[in-house]
């Protein structure tokens, strides 16, 4: 039985909607902030996908924890699944990454296995990069 094969895929996304909460923790000098982002993805990654953050951010920098639902097609195979990532940024430089959660495919994308690599070029676009298996 053979392993696999890895793909990998990248799409451009639009935020379309950004609704942050500002919340406060005792003790703590940044800025918390729960927000609830909205995306919309075209190319070999279509569909929307909601996400749950948790914001934290000071004069240095910024990190965030993020579960994201995602609804569409990953190379025309349709369904849902569920991202999981975080980001750091310290001046401008930035990382964020994460993992599709085991299981969490339906439909057409049951089974699918990976990671996410999120980034945004110098114009502003955003990327969405995955790394995924699906089972044979």
């Amino acid at each position: 039985m053979s392993e696999p094969q890895e793909q990998v895929i990248r799409a451009a996304f639009d935020i379309s909607d950004w609704a942050p909460e500002s919340y406060a923790a005792e003790g703590v000098d940044s800025e918390l902030t729960r927000v609830r982002a909205t995306k919309e993805f075209a190319g070999e990654i279509a569909g929307t996908s909601v996400a749950e953050l948790l914001m934290a951010g000071n004069s240095r920098g910024a990190g965030y924890v993020a579960s994201e639902v995602f609804t569409g097609s990953v190379l025309g195979r349709r369904g849902s699944m569920i991202v999981q990532h975080w980001g750091l940024a310290e001046g401008t430089a930035a990382a964020s990454s994460g993992h599709i959660i085991p299981g969490s495919g339906t439909e057409g994308l049951t089974g699918i296995a990976g990671r996410a690599e999120y980034s945004q070029d110098a114009s502003g676009q955003h990327y969405l990069e995955l790394r995924v298996t699906f089972p044979e």
